[in-house]
């Protein structure tokens, strides 16, 4: 293994990579305490780690409780949307190079361990030389930077709200409350919240905290519903919908490869206990 010196403190690394199920992988140590084989994949958000790693570095102690954040929503390969828990990876080193504080999620059991962008998008620069089959790997400013605060949990089911992506230049956090999810057939309904930084959003006149909307999705047909609404605002006020809006509001189909489709899919996927 070569070690380069360049620029200051920064520095390149080649590691050797490994044939593993049909994929190149590279050995990374987490947290300091054990070392397991990644595929590299620029195309997943984060690093993913199957629910049976995960349940064992729980057991093992190399992740506690303190590292757990929110859940969110990513989106798959098909286009349909998964919840996941995220996790704070406190050190992840591939080869000579440490990055601390990598987001990471938690993927279905019989997944492969990924290596994404939320360690990849942390260096200055990579790339495989396929020829002698090695990951080369440049250090960033950023490589070391603590970013992430682990997530607290409170009390009254805060835990059930689950954070999804916003929409592209919107300054509002969305969330679903997966403790909402209702129905067995076609029809099914969920809550949903949507928080605004102070002073971004003004309704009627007046600064909005956050909105609170009950969806019907119709799983057959591909359609969406509002069926009622309550906005909350910055004075201490609330707007409650009113039932003649409600009522009127006609069923309309959800696009493709939006946030709504996304919800959809969880939802309709959703198995009533």
């Amino acid at each position: 293994m070569a070690l380069l010196l360049c620029c200051g403190t920064a520095y390149a690394d080649s590691i050797p990579l490994i044939h593993a199920h049909g994929t190149l992988q590279v050995p990374v140590v987490v947290n300091d305490k054990i070392s397991l084989n990644f595929t590299i994949d620029s195309g997943a958000t984060d690093v993913s780690v199957p629910a049976t790693v995960f349940s064992a570095l729980t057991r093992n102690g190399t992740v506690s409780s303190q590292d757990l954040l929110d859940k969110r929503i990513y989106k798959l390969a098909d286009g349909s949307g998964e919840i996941s828990q995220r996790f704070r990876i406190r050190s992840l080193r591939v080869g000579k190079l440490e990055v601390r504080d990598v987001i990471a999620s938690v993927g279905d059991s019989g997944g492969l361990l990924l290596l994404g962008q939320s360690f990849l998008s942390r260096l200055k620069s990579w790339s495989i030389d396929n020829e002698r089959q090695t990951l080369l790997i440049t250090e960033s400013t950023t490589s070391r930077s603590s970013l992430i605060v682990p997530h607290a949990k409170q009390d009254g089911g805060a835990d059930d709200w689950v954070r999804v992506t916003a929409p592209n230049g919107s300054a509002e956090n969305l969330f679903v409350n997966t403790a909402s999810f209702q129905g067995n057939g076609n029809v099914r309904s969920l809550w949903e919240k949507r928080i605004f930084p102070a002073h971004t959003e003004k309704w009627l006149g007046k600064w909005v905290n956050y909105a609170l909307d009950h969806w019907e999705f119709d799983c057959r047909d591909e359609r969406i519903k509002l069926d009622a609404r309550t906005d909350y605002y910055e004075d201490g006020t609330r707007w409650v919908a009113d039932s003649k809006l409600i009522s009127s509001a006609a069923w309309h189909r959800v696009p493709p490869d939006t946030i709504k489709d996304g919800e959809m899919k969880l939802l309709c996927d959703w198995q009533p206990q």
